[in-house]
């Protein structure tokens, strides 16, 4: 079974049911552009299928189109033409041409500028949706002549998707890594190709791309130009169907299935595909998620069905981190475009000033201009028009202004508060047509402001984004359910965690009685400042840090705290990467706290500098690093301290810089250093900042809060495995309370799964370790436990298992388990380091590592690495390979190099069975990828391999011996022809005598004809194909082709002539692929 016949082949399959037209070019490399739309292999466009297909969406009464040839010319250039653009600018450029392209006049009605539909979004049944398997482009000056993209998506001719498809086997055995590195190929956006100052690829089949999808037949994905690795997510939901119809699906047919229907992907590219600039700098390109999706589609659906305010209103359950902001931004496009809502008037609410700014950016992103609602008495006028604008107001702006009582009275009735007022809000605007979507509604219900809201519009639809609503009976009336109406749709905790796009969260409890408490990891425990302490109690603790006044603000109990912290983040964070954020009681306790961090990284580069053999890179890291405090302004009569600090924080560019990885060698960014971030109030929710692995808490916070604030750490970013709380102040109990707000049980578990103790990762550890052991023990590799930790007694005891080991993992799919299990493990481990409970790990690690590195090189298999195992652990194991004389980042040795015999004997010590083993794959791999320039020398390799192992079964030695001679005549190659002819003609004559005759044996009577017929074919290919563009220019090609069809069909040979179309295409092939070998030839037999 192949890659074609298990992924491609099932893909455009369901492709068609759904209504797509389909060309399957088999699995062989095309060789006819005009089998794919096309008149050359440049071509990425499909020039006929554009213009037929714009034609006939812009026709006139009379059924005919309106555009001339030139204008449709004019439109394709404009699609094609992208002068100095980055992929993404180019990207941008074209999607706004999707959505309105005009041209300079309408030669039927006379009308100027007209819009010219390119797409008709309204009707989906009026494009042309075509899918095409192995869509090879040429790419000259490029490290390769072509690539082929296993299935390119198009409408109207414009390539919208690229389909990657891989299947594991012997040296794959991650195809999703593998599928992202070639989709990454394709667009030459590989950052070793380009330091090397080389080009791989064609971004400009990348110029109109939605998204790419990668898939192995059962997994799939998808992703945008921009997206990393861990940011391709899988997709779900089978909207306008229930999402159970998928329950018999595999990822590939869900996402086919959800996505890849007409319907759903014209709606995902008008109103769902986003362009936006992040925190950390660059724009990025992004397409929903299915859960945005989802719930925007439901959201609709309310109100076109709903009768009444309630049946319109209700709320959306997203889990924090799964993109609610951009979901109510797919509301609104969705909204503006659609023929019987595009009349409401959006209002976005939001009740953070420190988020204004965040959901204004996010506003615009719905397209036309947002009106931001400055005053109270811009609200009552701007929002009691019926206009359909999109408006953005934050919720204190419908507050009911108190009166304050004169200081007279105040005095004497010994009350300085405002008496409540008498008045309420009032109505602002009774229309129908209003949709009010609520940030964070929880944070508003229970106040006067979610009655002054609901007053103000008592008939718009309320539709409230929570991640954290209050569900409990406690809450009463206050229930998000019972202010807003039934919920419209979930996407809980552990969905985002188990789909990849939130991390799982682990607690440290740092104080004396957590319940939690980590037994491991920990040297000092800290006074647990949030339950009831008696007035004893509390004069004991200020007197031991010497507090006058507020504990949490004392001097010497922060300066122990930042000191702790600063060990835990240098041991845990620091090693991949990662920043913090440091959440502490006050303004002053926060000042305090950068002080207090700056001086404990002070003492740790002393100590560094004080050790016998300096790591200086790692000071000199160290010495980088910087704590910021963001916090905000007290007004006029502020401390002079916070003044400064804020101004600071303005001066470094304090949130900016934190959320950019460390440039510890540009000495022009020397701010993003920034590694914690020290804050009191602000930037607890809504803060996104996917560098930050870790929260440290001071501060009593509690229920919604506590869960908005640590959800901070769970964002995904590359080599992140966890986000982690730590805990100094003995929140363990209120996080209990926090969780036990969702009341269901399966509520509250499912909040506990998405949130757990560090020491729940211990027998998870455990756990993976004990399926590596299993894998191996299962299959009779005895002694491995003893071997990974270090029990046998000598040498030759652990080369034994070793090589019971690699020899086990040649099967492949026991590799590919190998590897999974292996990274599974390693990423665990990553996360318990350097905790004692992971010490006993370490040399298993080690080991494990030198079995995969051995395997590796024993197979030829360059899909085995350490994936995204963190850098504790790849530093624990490459540093262990290196002291064993291995250099983990040098690839396996080929078998052509000078030193590959010298590199065997050093690999395999003496064991002729690995030696041979090895000499084996690394022929086997060699034939694999010369095979296309010699295909029947190679096969015939191949094969006297296959024979030399069944002969000498057991021979370990013998059989080594033979390879090693073996290895020779594959190093030498075809170098004589055979029978008269030369060595050109032979390669030719051996491939075709295998395509066109039984058992690739050409009769005697005719080989004399058919050895002329080569030597005739290898000239004219000579003669033909030293022109500079001629793999470019299909004419020449087809004439060439042309030509040798003619020779085949005089013969007379009944073989050749019946199969001449495929056999002439078998020839043009083989000449591309020893274009540079038939030139050079040629050349020789022309010297005196």
């Amino acid at each position: 079974m192949s890659e074609y016949t298990e992924v491609e082949q099932p893909f455009l399959q369901q492709l068609q049911s759904l209504g797509w037209e389909i060309i399957d070019q088999g699995q062989d490399i095309p060789s006819d552009p005009a089998k794919s739309m096309r008149s050359s292999f440049r071509q990425w466009l499909l020039p006929q299928i554009f213009t037929n297909a714009i034609a006939h969406l812009n026709a006139g009464s009379d059924g005919k189109t309106w555009l001339t040839d030139k204008q449709l010319q004019d439109l394709q250039e404009q699609i094609l033409r992208q002068p100095n653009r980055t992929l993404l600018e180019a990207n941008e450029a074209i999607q706004k041409l999707l959505f309105k392209t005009q041209v300079d006049i309408n030669n039927a009605t006379s009308e100027s500028d007209p819009i010219v539909k390119l797409i008709d979004f309204e009707h989906p049944e009026n494009n042309h949706f075509l899918a095409i398997n192995q869509f090879r482009i040429d790419t000259p000056g490029c490290v390769k002549q072509f690539i082929i993209p296993d299935i390119v998506l198009f409408i109207n001719g414009i390539p919208l998707i690229v389909v990657e498809c891989k299947k594991g086997g012997p040296t794959c055995s991650n195809p999703m890594a593998e599928a992202y590195i070639q989709l990454q190929r394709y667009m030459n956006n590989r950052k070793a190709t380009a330091l090397q100052g080389l080009k791989e690829g064609e971004p400009h089949l990348f110029h109109s791309n939605l998204f790419s999808v990668r898939t192995t037949g059962v997994e799939a994905d998808y992703g945008t130009i921009t997206s990393g690795e861990e940011h391709f997510y899988p997709w779900k939901t089978q909207w306008p169907q229930e999402d159970n119809v998928a329950s018999d699906m595999n990822a590939q047919q869900q996402l086919i299935n959800g996505m890849l229907n007409k319907a759903n992907l014209l709606s995902i590219l008008r109103t769902c595909s986003v362009f936006m600039d992040t925190d950390a700098g660059p724009r990025i390109k992004v397409v929903c998620r299915y859960q945005q999706f989802r719930a925007a589609n439901k959201i609709l659906q309310r109100l076109r069905e709903g009768k009444t305010t309630e049946e319109k209103s209700g709320v959306v359950w997203h889990t924090q981190g799964s993109g609610k902001s951009l979901t109510m931004v797919f509301v609104a496009r969705m909204l503006r475009v659609s023929n019987d809502l595009h009349d409401y008037k959006i209002i976005l609410i939001n009740d953070r000033l420190d988020l204004e700014e965040q959901l204004t950016a996010t506003a615009k992103l719905i397209g036309g201009r947002v009106n931001v609602i400055e005053s109270n008495n811009t609200l009552r006028k701007e929002l009691a028009t019926n206009t359909s604008d999109i408006n953005m107001v934050m919720a204190h702006k419908f507050l009911v202004a108190q009166e304050s009582l004169p200081v007279s009275v105040a005095k004497a009735l010994g009350n300085y508060q405002a008496i409540p007022t008498g008045k309420t809000f009032g109505v602002v605007n009774t229309s129908s047509r209003i949709v009010l979507m609520i940030d964070e509604a929880h944070r508003t219900q229970s106040s006067d402001l979610g009655s002054n809201i609901f007053e103000a519009f008592p008939n718009a639809a309320r539709i409230a984004f929570t991640g954290t609503p209050l569900i409990t009976e406690r809450h009463g009336e206050k229930r998000t359910v019972k202010r807003f109406g039934e919920y419209i749709d979930k996407y809980k905790l552990m969905d985002a965690v188990e789909d990849g796009t939130t991390l799982q969260i682990l607690y440290e409890g740092r104080t004396a009685d957590a319940a939690l408490n980590d037994k491991h990891g920990f040297e000092t425990e800290f006074e647990n400042l949030f339950k009831d302490r008696t007035e004893d109690e509390l004069d004991a603790i200020k007197k031991k840090y010497g507090a006058t006044g507020d504990i949490l603000e004392a001097e010497q109990r922060i300066a122990a705290i930042a000191s702790d912290m600063v060990k835990h983040y240098l041991e845990h964070i620091f090693p991949n990467g990662f920043k913090a954020q440091v959440v502490c009681h006050s303004k002053l306790a926060a000042v305090r706290y950068q002080k207090a961090i700056h001086q404990a990284l002070k003492e740790k580069v002393d100590e560094l500098e004080s050790a016998d053999v300096p790591d200086h890179e790692l000071i000199n890291r160290i010495k980088f690093l910087k704590a910021a405090v963001v916090i905000s302004s007290d007004g006029t009569n502020e401390a002079a301290f916070i003044t400064e600090t804020r101004k600071q924080a303005r001066a470094w560019n304090a949130v900016e810089n934190f959320c950019k990885p460390f440039a510890f060698d540009d000495p022009d960014k020397p701010y993003t250093g920034i590694a914690f971030l020290v804050v009191c109030d602000m930037l607890l929710t809504g803060f996104d900042a996917p560098i930050e692995q870790v929260m440290y808490l001071d501060k009593k916070i509690r229920e919604h809060t506590l869960l908005q604030a640590i959800a901070r750490t769970n964002r995904v970013k590359k080599g992140k495995q966890r986000g982690f709380v730590v805990d100094y102040i003995g929140l363990t109990h209120h996080l209990t309370e926090a969780l036990t707000l969702y009341a269901a049980s399966d509520e509250h578990q499912e909040l506990a799964e998405g949130l757990k103790n560090i020491n729940s990762e211990v027998p998870v550890l455990q756990e993976r370790y004990q399926r590596l052991l299993s894998l191996f023990s299962y299959h009779q590799v005895n002694g491995i436990q003893d071997f990974l930790e270090g029990r046998l007694p000598n040498i030759a005891a652990e080369a034994a298992v070793v090589n019971d080991a690699v020899r086990l993992l040649k099967d492949e799919k026991l590799r590919a388990d190998f590897d999974v299990y292996l990274k599974k493990f390693l990423s665990s481990l990553d996360i318990i380091l350097p905790h004692s409970a992971g010490q006993i790990y370490r040399i298993p690690a080690k080991r494990l590592g030198y079995i995969q590195q051995v395997t590796k090189e024993r197979y030829k298999d360059d899909s085995l690495d350490l994936g995204d195992a963190g850098q504790k652990v790849r530093e624990l194991i490459n540093q262990h390979l290196i002291s064993l004389g291995i250099n983990p980042t040098v690839p396996p040795v080929e078998l052509l190099s000078d030193n590959f015999i010298e590199q065997l004997n050093q690999h395999t010590n003496g064991n002729d069975e690995a030696k041979a083993s090895e000499m084996e794959h690394a022929i086997r791999k060699h034939c694999t990828v010369h095979h296309n320039e010699d295909p029947a020398f190679y096969k015939s390799l191949s094969e006297k391999v296959e024979q030399l192992i069944d002969l000498y079964q057991d021979q370990w030695k013998k059989l080594a011996e033979e390879l090693e001679k073996l290895r020779n005549v594959a190093i030498t190659g075809r170098q004589d022809g055979e029978e008269g002819m030369s060595r050109e003609a032979t390669t030719f004559y051996e491939h075709i005598a295998h395509e066109a005759f039984p058992g690739g044996e050409i009769p005697v009577s005719i080989k004399p004809k058919i050895r002329a017929l080569m030597e005739a074919i290898v000239e004219l290919l000579q003669q033909s194909i030293g022109s500079i563009d001629y793999w470019h220019n299909s004419s020449k090609q087809k004439k060439t082709r042309s030509e040798i069809k003619t020779a085949l069909t005089l013969t007379g040979v009944p073989e050749l002539k019946q199969a001449r179309e495929r056999i002439a295409v078998e020839i043009m092939k083989l000449a591309k692929n020893r274009h540079n070998a038939l030139l050079q030839n040629s050349a020789e037999s022309k010297k005196p």
